[in-house]
């Protein structure tokens, strides 16, 4: 067995290759198709609501003690400011923040070490599956981990690098206000939380005392109370009870952390590959930055630890770990191809075998009828779909791209960089995900259907203020009414200036006041619950004659 050698790739080339995969694996023309999916409902009804002028994020005319307000302002700005649709403005928000953390995990690796770190580095970070499942949500997820992995990387870069701690505590503490207004706390807890287990010479005990500490923090405690007051003066609560998890019951928490490590290691392929390599005892003693990699494995391991160890979270909370480890990969890659580099080879047939089965799979999905295919799957929405030209020519092409990609695999594993083939691999994924996933799912539109049925019972209707009860929160659907939407707190009451109000819920409104109708079949049912949209028009004065009594 010879000495491990991989084909050069040019920087430009590389370049241009990570954009190529870019557009394959999140396709921005197509992230509009859907309607609004699960919580990008809520966050679709913050930026509708959103006021520059107002110093909360509410929802339905409710304040959001758990919500912060960049986010929603950036989709706002997209949505209203340049005229895109709400769908594609949440979306396009997310994939733009995973196009600027592939940019700063490139940067990092290969100011550190080469172009090809760089390359390596950033093509994990865009080809993990949890990647391409999550980030084409609308959701500040990604914005999140963006901004806490600048504030990681300028921390190293000015406080251990260059030895100005002063500039490395007020530029990573501003961007980590950055990061509180988009995700809150949670952000600024896996900031601090690493810190605990620096060593020197990262060790920041001592760096407390320097002039440029109290400086940032001040401008996080600034950012923070101008979030916190206006809700303390509303609701005289201070919000800093509300994280990101919540309490589940004993056997589920052990559940959880039994599964949790292989759930990660599933999201990271098809680079779980090669993921392990910075943790290698044997390429650490060679490594040429101990101290980078040192601050970026304390950074992975305690945030990996932090997120095993809590009670509940979301999976895209996963999505920190990703920038840390990526960097680690690329930096650590030539040491460990040097090493392994021919074991790994022999393993990527794995990946030939996966975009011959996903070609399959997408011929199969655009040409084998329902009938049969039902027999093998359930199937929650119908495959008609695929029976346009339209869309069968783009399947055979998409199934062609994957062979090709698989041959390309098969010919390029003696030579070629493993990174590109794993590179490859995912945008296999990617075009998987987009051929047959993506339209499937986009013939969902029960949001949208019930959005517009609100709206055609109020079209010709008074105008007035739609009211919703204690029921579902309906954020998606109630977007798609395009009316303004008011939630109703206990006790409820509307306000009696209002002529005509119209009210969502599931029981016959006890507000004798008004004239109640419902628009609604009496026998409605959304989601197996029974909906009344009652019409509620004031009752006119009681009038009355006194007569005069006659002697």
């Amino acid at each position: 067995m010879g000495v491990y050698q991989e084909k050069f790739i040019p920087r430009w080339a590389g370049i241009l290759i990570l954009a190529l995969a870019f557009l394959v694996l999140f396709e921005p023309w197509f992230l509009g198709v859907r309607e609004l999916f699960r919580q990008e409902g809520f966050y679709a009804v913050l930026a509708a609501e959103f006021a520059p002028d107002s110093p909360v994020v509410t929802a339905h005319g409710v304040v959001i003690r758990n919500a912060y307000p960049l986010y929603p302002a950036l989709t706002a700005l997209l949505n209203r400011g340049l005229g895109l649709e709400m769908e594609l403005a949440l979306r396009l928000l997310s994939v733009a923040m995973v196009a600027a953390s592939a940019m700063l995990v490139y940067i990092a690796a290969a100011s550190e070490r080469s172009s090809r770190a760089g390359l390596a580095a950033a093509a994990m970070y865009l080809g993990t599956n949890l990647m391409l499942e999550k980030a084409v949500d609308g959701d500040p997820a990604t914005m999140n981990a963006f901004l806490l992995l600048a504030a990681q990387l300028v921390f190293f870069q000015f406080g251990v690098r260059r030895t100005n701690w002063s500039m490395g505590w007020i530029w990573s503490l501003t961007l980590l206000s950055l990061g509180f207004l988009a995700g809150g706390f949670k952000v600024v807890l896996l900031f601090v939380f690493p810190m605990f287990f620096f060593r020197r010479p990262l060790s920041v005990k001592s760096k407390f005392r320097k002039a440029g500490f109290p400086v940032g923090i001040a401008i996080l405690a600034v950012t923070v109370l101008l979030w916190a007051l206006p809700h303390w003066m509303m609701a005289r609560t201070v919000p800093l009870d509300t994280f990101w998890f919540g309490w589940i019951s004993l056997p589920d928490y052990l559940l959880k952390l039994l599964y949790f490590p292989f759930e990660f290691a599933l999201r990271l392929l098809p680079w779980t590959l090669v993921a392990w390599i910075p943790f290698c005892v044997a390429l650490q003693a060679l490594d040429e930055t101990p101290i980078l990699s040192r601050y970026l494995r304390t950074l992975a391991i305690s945030t990996l630890a932090l997120l095993w160890l809590l009670p509940d979270n979301d999976p895209r909370d996963l999505i920190f770990l990703l920038g840390p480890l990526s960097i680690l990969v690329g930096i650590n890659y030539e040491l460990g191809m040097r090493r392994y580099g021919h074991r790994l080879r022999r393993i990527l047939v794995l990946c030939e075998y996966f975009l011959i089965a996903a070609a399959v799979a997408v011929g199969a999905g655009c040409f084998v009828p329902e009938e049969f295919l039902s027999n093998f799957m359930s199937l929650s929405l119908s495959s008609a779909f695929s029976d346009s030209f339209h869309y069968r020519l783009s399947a055979f092409f998409a199934a062609a791209l994957l062979l090709l990609l698989a041959i390309y695999v098969h010919f390029g594993r003696k030579s070629r960089a493993v990174w590109l083939m794993l590179l490859c691999t995912s945008m296999g994924m990617g075009i998987f995900f987009w051929a047959v996933l993506q339209p499937y799912r986009a013939q969902e539109h029960e949001k949208r259907d019930f959005g517009m049925e609100i709206a055609g019972k109020l079209r010709g209707e008074p105008a007035g203020t739609l009211y919703k009860s204690n029921i579902l929160d309906l954020y998606g659907e109630l977007y798609y009414a395009g009316v303004k939407v008011r939630k109703l707190q206990e006790p409820y009451r509307i306000p009696a200036e209002e002529k005509t109000v119209y009210l969502l819920g599931t029981e016959f409104p006890q507000m004798p006041d008004r004239v109640w109708v419902n628009l609604f079949p009496a026998d409605y049912t959304y989601r197996k619950h029974r909906l009344g949209l009652w019409k509620g028009e004031l009752r006119p004065p009681e009038t009355g004659e006194f007569l005069e009594e006659i002697p």
